[in-house]
């Protein structure tokens, strides 16, 4: 509800239909792919292969590092991140509340502090960076299989890097250039 679905007959909405047509199924998965009319530079996958580019990244890479992200994106779809995030989430969101039950206990009054809040956002974080290498090496991969310009993944990411750490796709993210650096290394070394 919060962002406007590109219609078909959008540019936006064409460049992605070019990009995915032969990528609605990848590994035994059927995706889908739609694009967002956003200013916000961000990109998505949900565990059910529904994967989601905003307007404003596909504004800013050309179509090869879109390719990349599109495969990063499949990489989290593949690996399972998004189910399991939510999993995490919920539990970890249960746990903080069943510990805050424990009211004028010191667990308690720690677990409904800004503490708790912290705590929670530290065990999402190190999750989603283990997350993010994982998808990044599947987005390379993915470059790699359909003969795509694999440094493409590393200019992406310095197109990232360059936004800032106030861009909210940065904010649960490990940095963009020690990830270009590290798929740099791996391209170099023919992994």
């Amino acid at each position: 509800k919060e962002y406007k679905v590109a219609p078909a007959s959008s540019p936006y909405a064409k460049r992605l239909a070019k990009l995915t047509a032969k990528h609605k199924s990848e590994d035994g998965l059927k995706l889908d792919f739609k694009c967002y009319i956003s200013k916000e530079v961000n990109a998505f996958a949900l565990a059910n292969g529904s994967i989601r580019v905003h307007s404003a990244l596909m504004d800013m890479m050309n179509d090869q590092e879109l390719l990349f992200v599109i495969g990063h994106e499949i990489g989290h779809v593949q690996e399972g991140h998004s189910k399991n995030a939510m999993r995490t989430a919920y539990a970890a969101s249960a746990a903080r509340k069943g510990v805050a039950t424990q009211s004028g206990t010191v667990a308690g009054q720690l677990a409904t502090s800004v503490v708790g809040e912290m705590l929670e956002e530290v065990l999402n974080a190190q999750y989603s960076q283990s997350q993010e290498s994982s998808s990044d090496a599947y987005g390379l991969n993915f470059l790699k299989k359909h003969k795509y310009n694999q440094k493409a993944a590393v200019t992406a990411l310095r197109k990232l890097a360059k936004l800032g750490d106030e861009s909210s796709i940065l904010q649960s993210h490990p940095a963009p250039s020690d990830r270009a650096a590290e798929i740099e290394e791996q391209i170099a070394s023919g992994k």
